[in-house]
C-alpha cells in the first residue's frame, strides 16, 4: 500500500503512522520534519513536492503524513490507500494543546517534527484548528472526490480509527499467513 494520512493538526495522524507501522513496516515521511526547518523557517513548496516525489518512487509501499493542502493532490495521484482523519476540532485542540505540554515537560522535540522546531501552540494555530472543519476539509474533500479510484477511508472518532488499525492488521497477517 501506498498510504496518506491527512487531518486536522491534533487529530492523531503521528500516532495513527506509528501504530500501523509497528506491523506494517513501511518507510515513513513525516511532513512536518520535512517542511520545517527549526523555528519558524520551512522550506518551499517546490522542495516538498519534489522531496515527496523523490520519496515517494524510491519506495513499493510507504505512509506519508501531513496536510499540506498545496501538495495534497500530488500525494493523492502517487498514493492509493487515503486515511482522513474527520476528528472534531474541540478534540484536536485538546490534543494538541496535551502534546505540547507532554514534550515540553520532557525536554525534547517530537520525532515526528524537524529539530529545534518550537511546537508552542500559537494563536494562529488554535485559529486554524478551529477553522479546519469549515476552511480546509472542504478542500480536502474536493480534491478527493476526483479520486474514485483510491481507497479512501473517512474517520470520524476513535473507535473508528481502532477499527481501521484492526481491520489493516487482519489484512496484513492475512497476507504473510
Amino acid at each position: 500500500m501506498k498510504i496518506i494520512i491527512i487531518g486536522c493538526p491534533g487529530a492523531g495522524k503521528s500516532v495513527l503512522t506509528r501504530r500501523i507501522n509497528e506491523f506494517l513496516c513501511y518507510p515513513v515521511m513525516h511532513l512536518d520534519k520535512v517542511y520545517h526547518t527549526g523555528g519558524k523557517s520551512h522550506i518551499t513548496r517546490e522542495e516538498l513536492v519534489r522531496k515527496v516525489n523523490d520519496f515517494a518512487n524510491r519506495y513499493d509501499k510507504w505512509i506519508i503524513d501531513g496536510n499540506y493542502i498545496s501538495t495534497l493532490e500530488n500525494r493523492v495521484q502517487l498514493s492509493d490507500t487515503i486515511i482522513v482523519l474527520n476528528i472534531s476540532w474541540e478534540i484536536c485542540l485538546i490534543n494538541a494543546y496535551n502534546r505540547a505540554e507532554e514534550y515540553i515537560k520532557q525536554g525534547r522535540n517530537r520525532d515526528d517534527m524537524a529539530e529545534g522546531f518550537d511546537g508552542t501552540i500559537t494563536e494562529e494555530f488554535v485559529s486554524f484548528i478551529k477553522n479546519f472543519p469549515k476552511d480546509t476539509m472542504p478542500k480536502i474533500q474536493d480534491i478527493l472526490k476526483n479520486y474514485n479510484d483510491k481507497n479512501v477511508k473517512i474517520i470520524s472518532n476513535y473507535k473508528e480509527l481502532e477499527e481501521l488499525i484492526d481491520f489493516l492488521k487482519r489484512q496484513h497477517n492475512n497476507i504473510y499467513l
